[in-house]
């Protein structure tokens, strides 16, 4: 559907040049008409697949020139030439053809293709019998107007190429961006689990020192529990040297984060007043970490914001959260149209926040359109974050 969208200016343009063509040879033989046709679709056929198929349709068009201009003089055939040896259309087509071969093409490559097609021109002019009158002055008759043509083409392709490089640019920089403020939110939330470990840690070896005197055996029972929460304050201290950075985020704020996963979650589902219908379904048979959780926490979130955002007529929201064999898995999805626009979520970015934070985590991340209607965000994040 979008190339059709895309191809249809261009194909409604080689309509009218191809009327134009045969008004202007309305006066010739039929004959001339049944010889054209095929060449001129082939090439219309060229132009129209050139943004897609730049190579292909260079070569293609190519051939076009060089083998139909044979077959015709081969076969005694005779065409209907409007300009120099072309007609309008063929012209039109080949100028289409140039400019997505300079805009999508490797210079090299491009600079090869286009003098190619120049080739394939002056076969064109030799090969193609014409019983037209003599030019008298082909040079400015003829050569003016396809430089002209040829200058017009490269300068189109070329203005679209820098286009698309300032866009792809201007992309890069929006996506590295996204990226950048969904890492600062994962450090910082790494952030408050160390000193949440770290806090506790304090804490029981006040206590074992407390009581030494009186219960000899208090440091023994303490140093493992002191030892485990070292172990997951180093884990997270990694994982929060990988991913911070020096620039402050940007962005929506954080949701607040309690012990209880399931009782934030509810707090981030609650559909407000005339609001799209959240159900929820959570079932934690394992602990999950505080990093974790946080993660799970700030995706659902996301998900259901943009789920609320873009889901045009959508009846519910499902948010669900299992933990498997040492893993937590988010799956939200809606049963709503996708809003107008070429990308859902914001142009992508949103999306591309939660990919990292998910793969920062060690986990996998997908999003997109269901089958029949709707969207669903899932996620599968170890609960070990350590390790990937």
């Amino acid at each position: 559907m979008n190339t059709l969208k895309a191809a249809w200016p261009l194909g409604a343009l080689l309509i009218v040049t191809f009327a134009l063509d045969l008004e202007s040879g309305s006066g010739l033989e039929l004959v001339r008409l049944w010889w054209t046709t095929p060449g001129v679709a082939l090439l219309a056929a060229a132009a129209l697949t050139a943004p897609w198929r730049p190579l292909l349709a260079g070569a293609g068009a190519i051939a076009v020139l060089a083998g139909w201009s044979l077959v015709a003089r081969i076969a005694g055939g005779e065409l209907m030439p409007v300009l120099g040896p072309l007609s309008m259309t063929e012209v039109v087509a080949l100028m289409a053809v140039i400019a997505a071969v300079v805009r999508l093409l490797a210079p090299g490559t491009a600079a090869a293709v286009v003098a190619g097609l120049l080739a394939g021109c002056v076969v064109a002019q030799v090969l193609r019998p014409s019983h037209l009158t003599p030019d008298p002055d082909p040079l400015r008759n003829l050569v003016v107007p396809a430089a002209l043509a040829l200058g017009l083409a490269v300068g189109a392709g070329w203005y679209l190429r820098g286009r698309d490089a300032a866009r792809d640019r201007a992309t890069g920089a929006a996506v590295a961006a996204a990226q950048q403020r969904e890492r600062l939110n994962l450090a910082r939330e790494l952030h408050d689990v160390v000193a949440h470990h770290v806090g506790g840690m304090v804490v029981q070896a006040q206590a074992a020192q407390a009581v030494a005197g009186r219960d000899a055996g208090a440091a023994g029972r303490v140093l493992p529990l002191i030892e485990g929460a070292g172990a997951e304050a180093l884990s997270a201290m990694r994982r929060m040297v990988t991913v911070l950075r020096d620039a402050e985020p940007a962005g929506a704020p954080a949701p607040v984060r309690t012990a209880d996963l399931a009782a934030d979650l509810r707090a981030v589902t609650t559909a407000p007043a005339q609001g799209i219908p959240i159900r929820l379904r959570v079932a934690l048979s394992e602990p999950v970490p505080g990093e974790v959780s946080a993660s799970v926490l700030r995706l659902v979130q996301e998900s259901v914001t943009n789920a609320r955002r873009y889901a045009t007529g959508a009846g519910q929201i499902v948010v669900e959260v299992r933990t498997g064999p040492g893993t937590v898995r988010v799956r939200v999805t809606d049963d709503g149209r996708p809003a107008a626009g070429p990308e859902r979520h914001g142009g992508g970015f949103g999306l591309i926040g939660m990919r990292e934070r998910v793969h920062l985590l060690g986990g996998s991340f997908s999003a997109g359109r269901l089958t029949d209607r709707g969207w669903q965000v899932s996620a599968e994040v170890p609960l070990r974050t350590g390790e990937k």
